[in-house]
């Protein structure tokens, strides 16, 4: 058999060189049996505008917010 060689390298994660995180943002209620959602948007706002104007239709008082945005793995360098 023949010998091997391994080589480990460090990674990284996060958003793209050169740009800033652009977080997508949506709020999802947690009351059972209710699966409605906010749309995805860029801003809090629009997310917390619907889950106010959702709790004040329905009763419903918990929520789970969502941020998701793009990362990228890259090797670090030596």
């Amino acid at each position: 058999m023949s010998p091997r060689v391994m080589r480990f390298v460090e990674w990284t994660i996060g958003a793209p060189r050169g740009e800033a995180p652009k977080p997508v943002i949506l709020v999802r209620c947690l009351e059972p049996g209710c699966d409605q959602e906010s749309e995805a948007s860029r801003s809090h706002m629009d997310a917390d505008r619907w889950a106010l104007q959702h709790a004040g239709r329905t009763g419903h008082t918990e929520y789970d917010e969502i941020a998701r945005c793009r990362l990228v793995a890259t090797q670090k360098e030596r």
